[in-house]
């Protein structure tokens, strides 16, 4: 009976992938590279991708990223442009990697993992990219970015300047990032949870250039933007491939055929991976895989009241997963630890984007319900 279930859940899975594939316009890809987590790339592959970054900083590509970032800011932040863009931006970033060495592929940095302790994430050390600014420029001296100059908007260091006294607020936990793909049900209603939680707090966190409409000068942002990325294809992976609604920036509806700013190409091409120029996958989002970390759904199915994983884990609580997870006794659980409240963004930061106000604070305030929730019902994260 479960396994029947399983399978039968599987085949309506690969099912809906083939009905939405009829709204493709584009070419299949005849080959598929893959994006990896930044920390499982190999010695090789990392003095590689060091050498490009330099010479795109040599030759001016930090500075044509950062300036494009700018110039288009407020067309693509604050409505549904964000995640179609973004996903572009990037995507155009790697393409330009892809001449200097055609193995480059666009890391991410799962943040999700570093929440509880950001400024102490071993992506931040100096073997990696690199830690806190120091001195009064708060000019980065150690990473793959150590004492660039950058060139835009002016000449400057490259600089960070971490939030709360060099030791970064708590970020968003994976359990709520999950719980969070699973409850939206229009990008009206993705778009901001995500902005304005994840990777809001990263860029205000991380300070410096990362913090400004120029944050393109700092190489967190491709890694932070491939993961937003990543978790957008996640929600689309789970019934929504070709959602694509709310306002557009000039106030109007968006769809699939409107034009992303810049590139004046359609949304539409940029919706499914494995089509058209989107040739790549994330190493823990397979282009034909719907499920989200298995170990992590089959704790909240063993851990939380069934009306607690309904209301917070809709999809899991429908899941199989759900049916063949193991009860654990609440009070003898005493592996993990409590999730806690995320850091929030700063007014001045808030205002300065042109967000609204009341949108970021909704967002906030559904993070503290979710993390209340999850205390009053005793789930311990393993995160």
């Amino acid at each position: 009976m479960k396994l029947t279930a399983i399978l039968s859940a599987a085949a309506v899975g690969l099912s809906a992938i083939g009905l939405v594939d009829a709204q493709q316009n584009q070419p299949a890809c005849s080959s598929i590279y893959t994006r990896k987590e930044l920390l499982s790339l190999t010695s090789t592959e990392w003095n590689l991708y060091k050498a490009i970054l330099s010479a795109m900083q040599r030759d001016g590509w930090f500075q044509w990223f950062s300036y494009l970032h700018t110039t288009w800011f407020s067309q693509i932040h604050g409505h549904s442009q964000f995640f179609p863009f973004h996903r572009r931006f990037v995507y155009e970033w790697e393409r330009v990697g892809k001449q200097y060495n055609s193995a480059f592929a666009q890391p991410y940095w799962d943040e999700m993992r570093d929440y509880r302790a950001p400024a102490t994430s071993q992506a931040l050390t100096s073997n990696w990219l690199g830690g806190n600014g120091q001195g009064a420029g708060m000019c980065v001296q150690n990473g793959n970015q150590a004492g660039w100059t950058m060139t835009y908007p002016t000449n400057h260091c490259f600089s960070r300047n971490f939030r709360n006294n060099g030791n970064m607020n708590t970020w968003y936990s994976p359990e709520y990032i999950n719980s969070f793909v699973q409850r939206s049900t229009s990008m009206a209603d993705f778009r901001p949870g995500i902005e304005f939680s994840l990777h809001g707090i990263v860029h205000l966190d991380v300070g410096g250039d990362m913090s400004q409409r120029n944050s393109p000068n700092d190489w967190i942002f491709m890694l932070h933007h491939a993961n937003i990325d990543r978790l957008w294809w996640q929600w689309q992976m789970n019934g929504h491939l070709w959602t694509m609604d709310g306002p557009n920036y000039d106030g109007s509806a968006i769809s699939l055929d409107s034009n992303m700013p810049f590139f004046s190409e359609p949304i539409r091409s940029v919706m499914q991976l494995g089509y058209g120029q989107m040739c790549f996958q994330y190493a823990s989002n397979p282009i034909r895989r719907r499920d989200m970390d298995a170990s992590t759904e089959s704790r909240l199915a063993s851990r939380l009241p069934k009306e607690v994983l309904a209301e917070w884990f809709p999809q899991t609580a429908k899941s199989p997963v759900a049916e063949i997870a193991p009860t654990v006794e609440l009070i003898a659980d005493k592996s993990g630890k409590e999730i806690p409240y995320p850091g929030t963004l700063s007014m001045e930061w808030i205002q300065s984007h042109g967000f609204k106000v009341s949108e970021v604070k909704r967002v906030e305030a559904d993070a503290r319900r979710f993390v209340d929730a999850m205390k009053k019902a005793g789930y311990k994260s393993l995160h």
